[in-house]
């Protein structure tokens, strides 16, 4: 007879019910043969699967889904949108690995770390008024964390009489944001959080601007500033190279302007350098006596000129949207090229918002959830990376109770726990085995001939030009 793991309130039956099908063995599978049927069976929900062996490891399901939900949970009686969603399934008495990547959600089958690490399966959710999943018209008062939480309780709700054991939440950047800011108003929703590279801001956060002022070695901060200041110097020369660009890729600049998204393009490559990059490449970087064609190459390869393009902005519109009215933001790192800007202190949110809206900040929002976190949180697990820009804006776990804080040395945006030295990895992985009732796998990832995705972004809004999707 398994252990039977440390539960408490809702999560009893859950637990015993996965124990009791997972000793039965072979007797738990026609719980599961009809899967199909008893995701059609959801009220509101709609069910594709798509073909064995495509998107699917072996012996896995896999399923693009569409969940009615109210644009209003106050109002439920209101207007409704249908939320994208996708089901990768192995079994009913496996953990659940609920997962948010802040942004979309793919519609190509993908598992996560701890997906991996627990044989789990994983429900992927994709956050309102991303993609399809906005309401129409669309009402962006109502794009609250409170309402996307509300969001994420309802999927819950609706699928766990059919994954009765243990649930793990879990998400990068701002995908580990919306999985603590779902806990902090659903926390009894799921058993624990894992949340990757999360960072919780504040309205032109200066840490952003001191952390870049300090990350690294002096050497390869001031070779970063001299690239800056050679591409800002000789922007008149650059602009005809970054329009034959544009035109080459249908690429469009009305809302920002060419001029500033080049000027913004320069201003976020130093963040996006340690977000995304390694030290090593630091010496590599080109300076002054680069011809154009290479220092074009260097910010479009790094910060991505589509990310400034009218179609990206667009897309991303619900982010900045967001980050304007609760999330907050990074101050722009710029002091030490003042002399060469032209659009100073543009380089914000407010910018880059969808026409016709204008988010007032919430300063009470972030402050409120990091009180929860320190002191009514439980079993949450944040991993950082020490390069990483955005670990500047760390939760504090403070009184948190048996939650974890860990950074990979040198990380950066894709830390993870594999990552981690010894011994704390084997720590983070004891946790996790812990807090789901059971043991992980192995001590290292298994599968690695099938897709684990890399925890950082899966997308988001200035990604690096080689992992766009």
């Amino acid at each position: 007879m398994p252990d039977i793991p440390r539960v408490r309130g809702g999560a009893l039956s859950r637990a015993l019910l996965a124990l009791l099908l997972s000793a039965c063995g072979e007797s738990a599978q026609p719980f599961d043969e009809d899967i199909l049927e008893r995701l059609s069976a959801i009220p509101g929900l709609t069910v594709r699967e798509e073909a064995a062996g495509v998107s699917a490891p072996e012996g896995a399901r896999f399923f693009v889904m569409e969940f009615d939900q109210p644009a209003d949970h106050a109002r439920p009686e209101g207007l409704r949108f249908r939320q994208r969603l996708t089901l990768l399934h192995v079994s009913s008495a496996a953990p659940m690995v609920l997962y948010s990547g802040g942004y979309f959600v793919s519609t190509s089958a993908s598992r996560r770390e701890p997906t991996q690490l627990l044989g789990a399966n994983q429900l992927s959710v994709e956050h309102r008024f991303f993609g399809p999943s906005r309401p129409e018209p669309a009402d962006w008062s109502l794009l609250t964390i409170r309402q996307s939480a509300d969001d994420f309780h309802r999927v819950a709700q609706a699928f766990k009489p059919l994954y009765p054991g243990s649930w793990l939440s879990t998400g990068a950047s701002k995908g580990g944001e919306t999985m603590v800011f779902f806990r902090r108003f659903h926390p009894e929703d799921v058993d624990a959080t894992l949340a990757y590279v999360a960072p919780i801001a504040r309205e032109d956060d200066a840490r952003f601007v001191d952390f870049q002022a300090a990350v690294g070695t002096p050497g390869c901060r001031a070779r970063l500033k001299d690239f800056q200041r050679a591409v800002l110097s000789r922007r008149d020369t650059l602009r005809p190279l970054m329009d034959g660009l544009a035109a080459q890729r249908g690429l469009a600049f009305d809302h920002l302007g060419a001029e500033r998204a080049l000027e913004h393009a320069v201003i976020e490559h130093t963040f996006y350098f340690w977000q995304y990059d390694t030290p090593s490449r630091c010496d590599t970087l080109p300076d002054a006596s680069a011809d154009d064609a290479r220092l074009l190459a260097e910010l479009d390869g790094l910060v991505g000129l589509e990310s400034f393009s009218d179609a990206d902005v667009e897309d991303y519109g619900p982010y900045y949207f967001q980050a304007a009215l609760e999330l907050g933001y990074p101050r722009p790192f710029e002091a030490h090229l003042e002399d060469l800007l032209r659009h100073p202190g543009t380089d914000i949110p407010e910018v880059y918002v969808p026409r016709g809206t204008s988010p007032v900040f919430r300063p009470e929002a972030m402050p409120d959830v990091q009180d929860w976190v320190s002191r009514e949180g439980e079993r949450l697990m944040f991993v950082y990376g020490g390069n990483d820009p955005w670990s500047a804006a760390p939760y504090v776990v403070g009184g948190a109770r048996d939650s974890f804080l860990f950074t990979v040395p040198e990380g950066n945006h894709s830390a993870r726990l594999e990552l981690l030295p010894e011994p704390e990895r084997t720590e983070a992985l004891d946790i996790l085995r812990r807090w789901m009732g059971g043991s992980t796998r192995a001590s290292r990832l298994q599968s690695r001939d099938w897709r684990l995705e890399p925890e950082g972004e899966e997308f988001g809004p200035h990604p690096p030009r080689s992992g766009r999707r």
